[in-house]
């Protein structure tokens, strides 16, 4: 359905208009007759609204489709992009970006945007490696290969939420646009990343692996019948944890609030620093789990200059699966199914032999056509 006005949203009942009777036949306003014309405007408003909200649930399932097909068309002849091993692979493709993805989906929905996502994972990932890297060797030999990783893994989540909960408190104590805030984050957690590490590559020791940190983002999944990768599973959990949180509790009311009209959100009691901190913390967490699971897919190496540029491809992907910039719109599926979208690209360029540089104006043109698409929706409502 059509996303309802913040008095709605919030549960408030709209006080009737006084000025207007609510018989049905004939209709009047201020003493005069309404035609029956002007009486069909609500019930077209209304169509128009429903039949934008089902655009944009079925949007993002057509392109997906018909990307899906091109890319089959143009590798038709060795048949390799439409193997379930493929599609495996693309899954774990799909994780780190739509981890972070999910966390942006709330961002957005609160019309903010946070730009230090790419800085963060890079952060998360030489922070867990150092940790890993100097505790390991202290821990007790019945707790060597195994528990510091998971410690340091714990703490990369946390570490990331921390990070989140301060792009958060700054933009709503300064009342500065998330905008400005973000983009001084993404500098300076960035150039943490670099100081801590050194600019350098920081190793962890292999005997400080444990057994199950190989098959978190294996293409081939141990056991088999988990069928995708553990973190792909991880993934859906989140996904569906955040899906129920926006639609089923009244926090998630207060973000779609808050996006749509942050002032009448405020007139109806929501406090919106609140929740604009809360949004960003959460965030931040998904955010920090996808900094440790870039840490896995590295193979358990931090690396400060690692996820460059990836909060353009987690915006696009929100955008894409039918967010708005704006504030008030998007949902978990849709944009799953942008993170989908990007990564069938990302993957199906490769198997057509195209080439990187064209790779990337592909996906530029896809950011500039989304962008392009979520302004064009806005303003034809």
């Amino acid at each position: 359905m059509p996303p309802a006005p913040a008095s709605h949203i919030l549960g408030q009942t709209p006080r009737p208009r006084s000025d207007v009777t609510t018989t049905r036949q004939p209709f009047l306003r201020q003493g005069v007759r309404v035609t029956g014309s002007e009486a069909k405007l609500p019930a077209q408003a209304a169509l128009r609204g429903t039949l934008g909200w089902v655009w944009t649930v079925l949007g993002p399932f057509l392109g997906l489709i018909l990307i899906t097909g091109l890319f089959a068309y143009l590798t038709r002849e060795t048949g390799s992009f439409l193997t379930l091993y493929n599609w495996r692979i693309i899954a774990v493709q799909t994780v780190v970006v739509g981890v972070a993805a999910l966390g942006m989906t709330l961002i957005m929905i609160s019309g903010a945007i946070d730009l230090s996502v790419g800085s963060t994972i890079a952060l998360v990932t030489v922070v867990v490696a150092l940790i890993v890297k100097r505790l390991d060797p202290a821990m007790p030999l019945a707790l060597k290969g195994g528990f510091a990783l998971a410690l340091a893994m714990c703490s990369g989540v946390l570490l990331g939420g921390v990070c989140g909960a301060i792009n958060g408190a700054l933009t709503a104590g300064l009342k500065v646009v998330p905008f400005i805030i973000t983009l001084g984050s993404y500098k300076v957690y960035r150039g943490l990343a670099k100081w801590l590490s050194s600019s350098t590559t920081v190793y962890v020791p292999s005997d400080a692996k444990a057994w199950w940190f190989s098959r978190i983002l294996a293409a081939e999944p141990e056991p088999r019948w988990l069928l995708v990768a553990p973190g792909v599973w991880v993934l859906a959990l989140l996904a569906l944890v955040l899906a129920i949180v926006l639609r089923q509790s009244v926090f998630g009311r207060y973000i779609y609030a808050v996006g749509s009209n942050e002032a009448t959100a405020r007139l109806c009691g929501v406090s919106v620093p609140r929740v604009r901190v809360w949004v960003y913390a959460i965030a931040g967490l998904a955010t920090g789990l996808a900094g440790v699971l870039q840490f896995a897919y590295l193979s358990a190496t931090g690396d400060s200059t690692t996820a460059d540029g990836l909060e353009l491809q987690v915006i696009a992907a929100v955008v894409i699966g039918g967010g708005s910039l704006s504030g008030g719109e998007g949902s978990v599926l849709g944009t799953l199914i942008g993170c989908l979208i990007m990564s069938v690209l990302n993957n199906g360029c490769v198997h057509a032999r195209i080439p990187n540089p064209a790779q990337d104006v592909i996906i530029g043109v896809i950011i500039v056509a989304a962008v392009t698409l979520d302004r064009i929706r806005r303003g034809s409502r």
